[in-house]
């Protein structure tokens, strides 16, 4: 038997059969590439809820009372608004803000990380894993004493954007106390 004969025959004819799946996995791969790349530049974008509560941030610099004010600068005018007036719509909106704190958190972090040196950053990234595991093992707590009830969603929402809202005010405030006075 001809081996070379055959190899280019089967060959040739999985070739031309693939060649209509080869075309769409290619449109496939493409468009999973674009979608990616439309999530990580939105991700890297500041929401509109995450600068309006910058806005409010830096309208209050340096007075942490002033800056905890900023906390339902977004979820109580959604909460107004019909459609926010329901336990979803209530948790939607309450998330909504959440989202916004943890996108500012998540900017303050980055940018205080480099201005630490290498003792304070590790410091820094062990407080946050441990501040993580208490604010889910917090906010888990009123499911316990409201079990089944619609607002343990609510009181679980706010906790958890409570949580994130103060971490990022205080990483915040650690971030501006190593870049100094002049920033």
């Amino acid at each position: 038997m001809n081996w070379e004969r055959v190899r280019h025959t089967f060959g040739a004819a999985r070739h031309a059969s693939m060649e209509g799946p080869m075309n769409r996995l290619r449109t496939v791969i493409v468009s999973l590439a674009v979608l990616v790349s439309a999530t990580a530049a939105a991700e890297a974008t500041p929401t509109d809820d995450s600068k309006e509560i910058s806005v409010c941030l830096e309208g209050a610099k340096g007075d942490a009372g002033r800056e905890r004010a900023c906390i339902d600068t977004v979820a109580g005018p959604c909460m107004k608004k019909p459609e926010g007036q329901s336990t979803p719509g209530m948790v939607d909106c309450i998330m909504g803000e959440t989202k916004a704190w943890d996108d500012i958190l998540n900017a303050e972090y980055k940018r205080l990380l480099p201005l630490l040196k290498d003792e304070a950053a590790g410091d820094v990234k062990k407080a946050q894993r441990l501040w993580i595991e208490a604010r889910d093992a917090d906010c888990r707590v009123p499911y316990y004493f409201y079990d089944g009830g619609t607002i343990v969603k609510i009181l679980g929402a706010e906790c958890e954007r409570n949580h994130t809202a103060d971490r990022a005010i205080l990483i915040k405030s650690w971030r501006e106390m190593a870049q100094g006075d002049d920033q």
